[in-house]
Parts: C-alpha cells; structure tokens; sequence
C-alpha cells in the first residue's frame, strides 16, 4: 500500500511534479499535481493541510519533524492489521527515485505499542543509511512551533541548525552520528570510573575521538551561523522596518558555558586543542556527574532583538518573525551551499502577520522554484499572488483542485 509517491522535476531547481498520499494520516487517498511557483492548500485548520507538508518534508530529513513515532503516520482506520508507510520521489532530469518506508506489524509485536516497526530508505530502490538519503531532497519547512528556536531551549536550536546542515552537507550527519556514540560511550565510561570498576586512564581514547569529532561539528556550525546572519539579518531588518537581528554561535568548549574562552582564530586544530583542554578540566565534575559536560551536544545559538537576549525579552509575535527571517534565510544558505534552489513548505505563516508583512513575504518566496503555503484563509494572500498559483482545497483528508 503505497502511503506517499512524489515525482520530482528539474536538477538545480526542482520542484515537485506529482504528489499522492495513501493511508497518512488523515489522508486516505490523495492525489495531487504539482506545478513550480506558488501552490496555495487552503481550509479549515485539522482538516490535513499540514500533513501534506509534513508528508513533503519526510522526504528531505527521512523522518516527520512533528513526531518522533512513526506510527503516529499510519491512518489505522484503513485496517487493524498492521500499516504501511511509503514516501516516493522521483526525479525525472536525474532519473533518481527517493523512497521512505515504514511498515508495522501488530501480529508481529502483539500489540501496537512501537514495537513491530521497520523502516528502510532507499535511492534509486537501493537501501541507504539515513546519512546518504538525507540532502537528495532539499525542504526548507517553516510552521508555527519553530517559534521555539527564539523562545525555546538550546537543543531546539541545535537541531535546527543540525536539519539546515545535514540537508547541505551530508558529511556533517555522519559526523554527528560518530559524535552521538562517542558521547554515549563516553558517558557510560564515567560511570564505571565513578563506580571504580575502570580507570582515568581508560578514558584518553574517547577524549581524543570526541575532540576530533566535536570539532568538525563546531567548525561547521560556526560557519553556517555565519551565513545565515549575513542573510537574517537583512531579512529581519526588512520585515521590522529597522529593528536589529544577531546571531552568534556559542560552543560549549569549556565547563563554564557556552562560548566561554572562545578562540579568536578558528580552525580544526585549534578547536580539539581548545575541546582536549577543556575535557580535561571537566574531568572531576564529568565522573561526579556521570555525564560528558564538554561538547557540541551542549553548544548554543545566542540570538538578539535589539542588543537583548530575545528568548528573554521578545514577544511571540516578534519571536515569530525572527524565526521567519531565519527560515528565509535557511533557504538561501542551502541554495548557496548545494546549488540547488530548494522547495519552500510554508504552514499558515500569514494569519499573523498584517498586508505589508504578507506581501514581503510572498514576494521573496516567490523567488524560489516551488512554494507549498497553507492558508486557512485565502483573503490572506493577496489577489496579484493568489492569480498565479495553483489552488487547493482540503476539506475532511480530502483534496480538491480549484479551477477559475
């Protein structure tokens, strides 16, 4: 049962060609084309616009960036017997087909409680890791809860700026993969050096596998924050009529804190000897606490409104344009860095925001290859945007074209 086939066009600028959904969500049975420019999805909010965007985005970052469980995807009613979840693209200059999959089985696991799962992704139907799927599809997704990037905590950010590398670098995904484990053994290492079952000694290796790990993520980061600021903050000056943007990157190279003793000259070697010193400085405090407190997994994004910390001092709907800013100019960066122009998924970005506001935005979307936009309300868009797009309505997991 297939739960979701895209057809790609295009090689620098792709765009989505055809798009059918089968058992996702709340989505029975979809079938949909596609065509570049400014495609508009409108109706009532919980009637499925989203998931179709969700739907989209799998196929960029192989998972959904609203749950961590893949059974919430499945559309049960279709039968108890188990589910069946498949996304499916197809470019068609570069004869290349991207496929996500995740079957379950009930009889397997005797109950459906997240075990009976299996997922596979695959390109051109050959199996690959996670790290060579993700980036063959380039999304840049922008909804409501990305307000936490401003307001919420520092892992929020991380993974955002994780998802906008992994998307353009697919090296940096297998670096981050290698740097998971080695924390993870790390971790455990302390513990038994804690419980007196291992040694200081035994812990050189890891020190030295984390220094050289955690500072290619560092690097990376640190230079993509860069771009981004340099396209954000224009953007965000834009969008406020002058109020002032700034994003600094703040590795966690020491026990004091993000940013702490930053080096002023960067590069690889300087950052595992900055990593090395401060691993070793940590060390009591790390077998107290049985956890690795140096480290990328600990680093933050210090993100400013007018010279103030905007997590502290910023309203939701500032907050809401910062991450708008950042969104438009993740677009940009992945364009620069993969030289593909990628497809923007843009979920119910204009209820908020008043006539000026909505047309900036939709002037610089429609910059771009392709824009999936959902709107519960098409007097929102402005009629010059709304005569050039291509128009749905979704009504109950149902999707309609609407012709003029």
């Amino acid at each position: 049962m297939d739960l979701l086939h895209i057809s790609l066009t295009g090689s620098t600028k792709i765009h989505i060609a055809r798009l059918s959904l089968t058992g996702f969500r709340n989505h029975n049975q979809t079938v949909l084309e596609l065509g570049p420019g400014l495609n508009v999805f409108e109706g009532e909010n919980g009637h499925g616009k989203s998931n179709l965007l969700e739907a989209v985005y799998m196929l960029a970052i192989a998972k959904s960036p609203r749950t961590s469980s893949e059974r919430e995807l499945i559309n049960w009613r279709l039968g108890d017997s188990g589910g069946h979840v498949q996304v499916l693209g197809v470019g068609r200059e570069r004869d290349e087909t991207v496929q996500a999959q995740v079957d379950f089985d009930v009889a397997a696991s005797g109950k459906a409680n997240g075990k009976g799962y299996r997922k596979s992704l695959r390109l051109n139907g050959i199996v690959r890791s996670s790290s060579d799927f993700v980036g063959h599809l380039n999304v840049v997704f922008f909804e409501a809860d990305d307000l936490e990037i401003v307001l919420g905590s520092p892992s929020v950010r991380r993974r955002y700026l994780d998802i906008l590398i992994s998307q353009s670098r697919p090296a940096y995904l297998k670096s981050l993969q290698r740097y998971s484990k080695v924390v993870t053994q790390r971790n455990h290492l302390l513990r038994r050096i804690r419980e007196g079952s291992a040694t200081n000694d035994e812990m050189s290796f890891w020190d030295e596998r984390l220094a050289y790990e955690g500072a290619e993520i560092v690097l990376e980061r640190l230079q993509t924050v860069e771009k981004l600021s340099a396209d954000a903050v224009p953007a965000h000056m834009e969008l406020t009529d002058g109020h002032e943007l700034g994003l600094q990157y703040m590795p966690q190279l020491t026990e004091s804190g993000p940013g702490a003793n930053m080096p002023d000259q960067i590069s690889h070697t300087v950052l595992v000897q900055c990593l090395t010193e401060g691993l070793a400085a940590a060390r009591r405090r790390e077998i107290a606490q049985g956890v690795t407190v140096v480290g990328p997994h600990r680093d933050d994004i210090t993100i400013l409104l007018n010279s103030q910390p905007a997590a502290s001092f910023a309203s939701r709907g500032q907050a809401r344009i910062i991450a708008l800013a950042l969104k438009m100019a993740e677009a940009s960066v992945v364009k620069s860095l993969t030289g593909r122009t990628p497809i923007l998924a843009l979920d119910d970005i204009l209820s908020e925001l008043d006539p000026g506001r909505r047309k900036l935005v939709l002037d610089r979307a429609s910059k771009f290859e392709q824009v999936l936009l959902t709107s519960a309300e098409l007097s929102s868009i402005s009629s010059e945007h709304l005569e050039s797009a291509t128009l749905f309505r979704v009504s109950e997991g149902e999707v309609t074209r609407v012709t003029s």
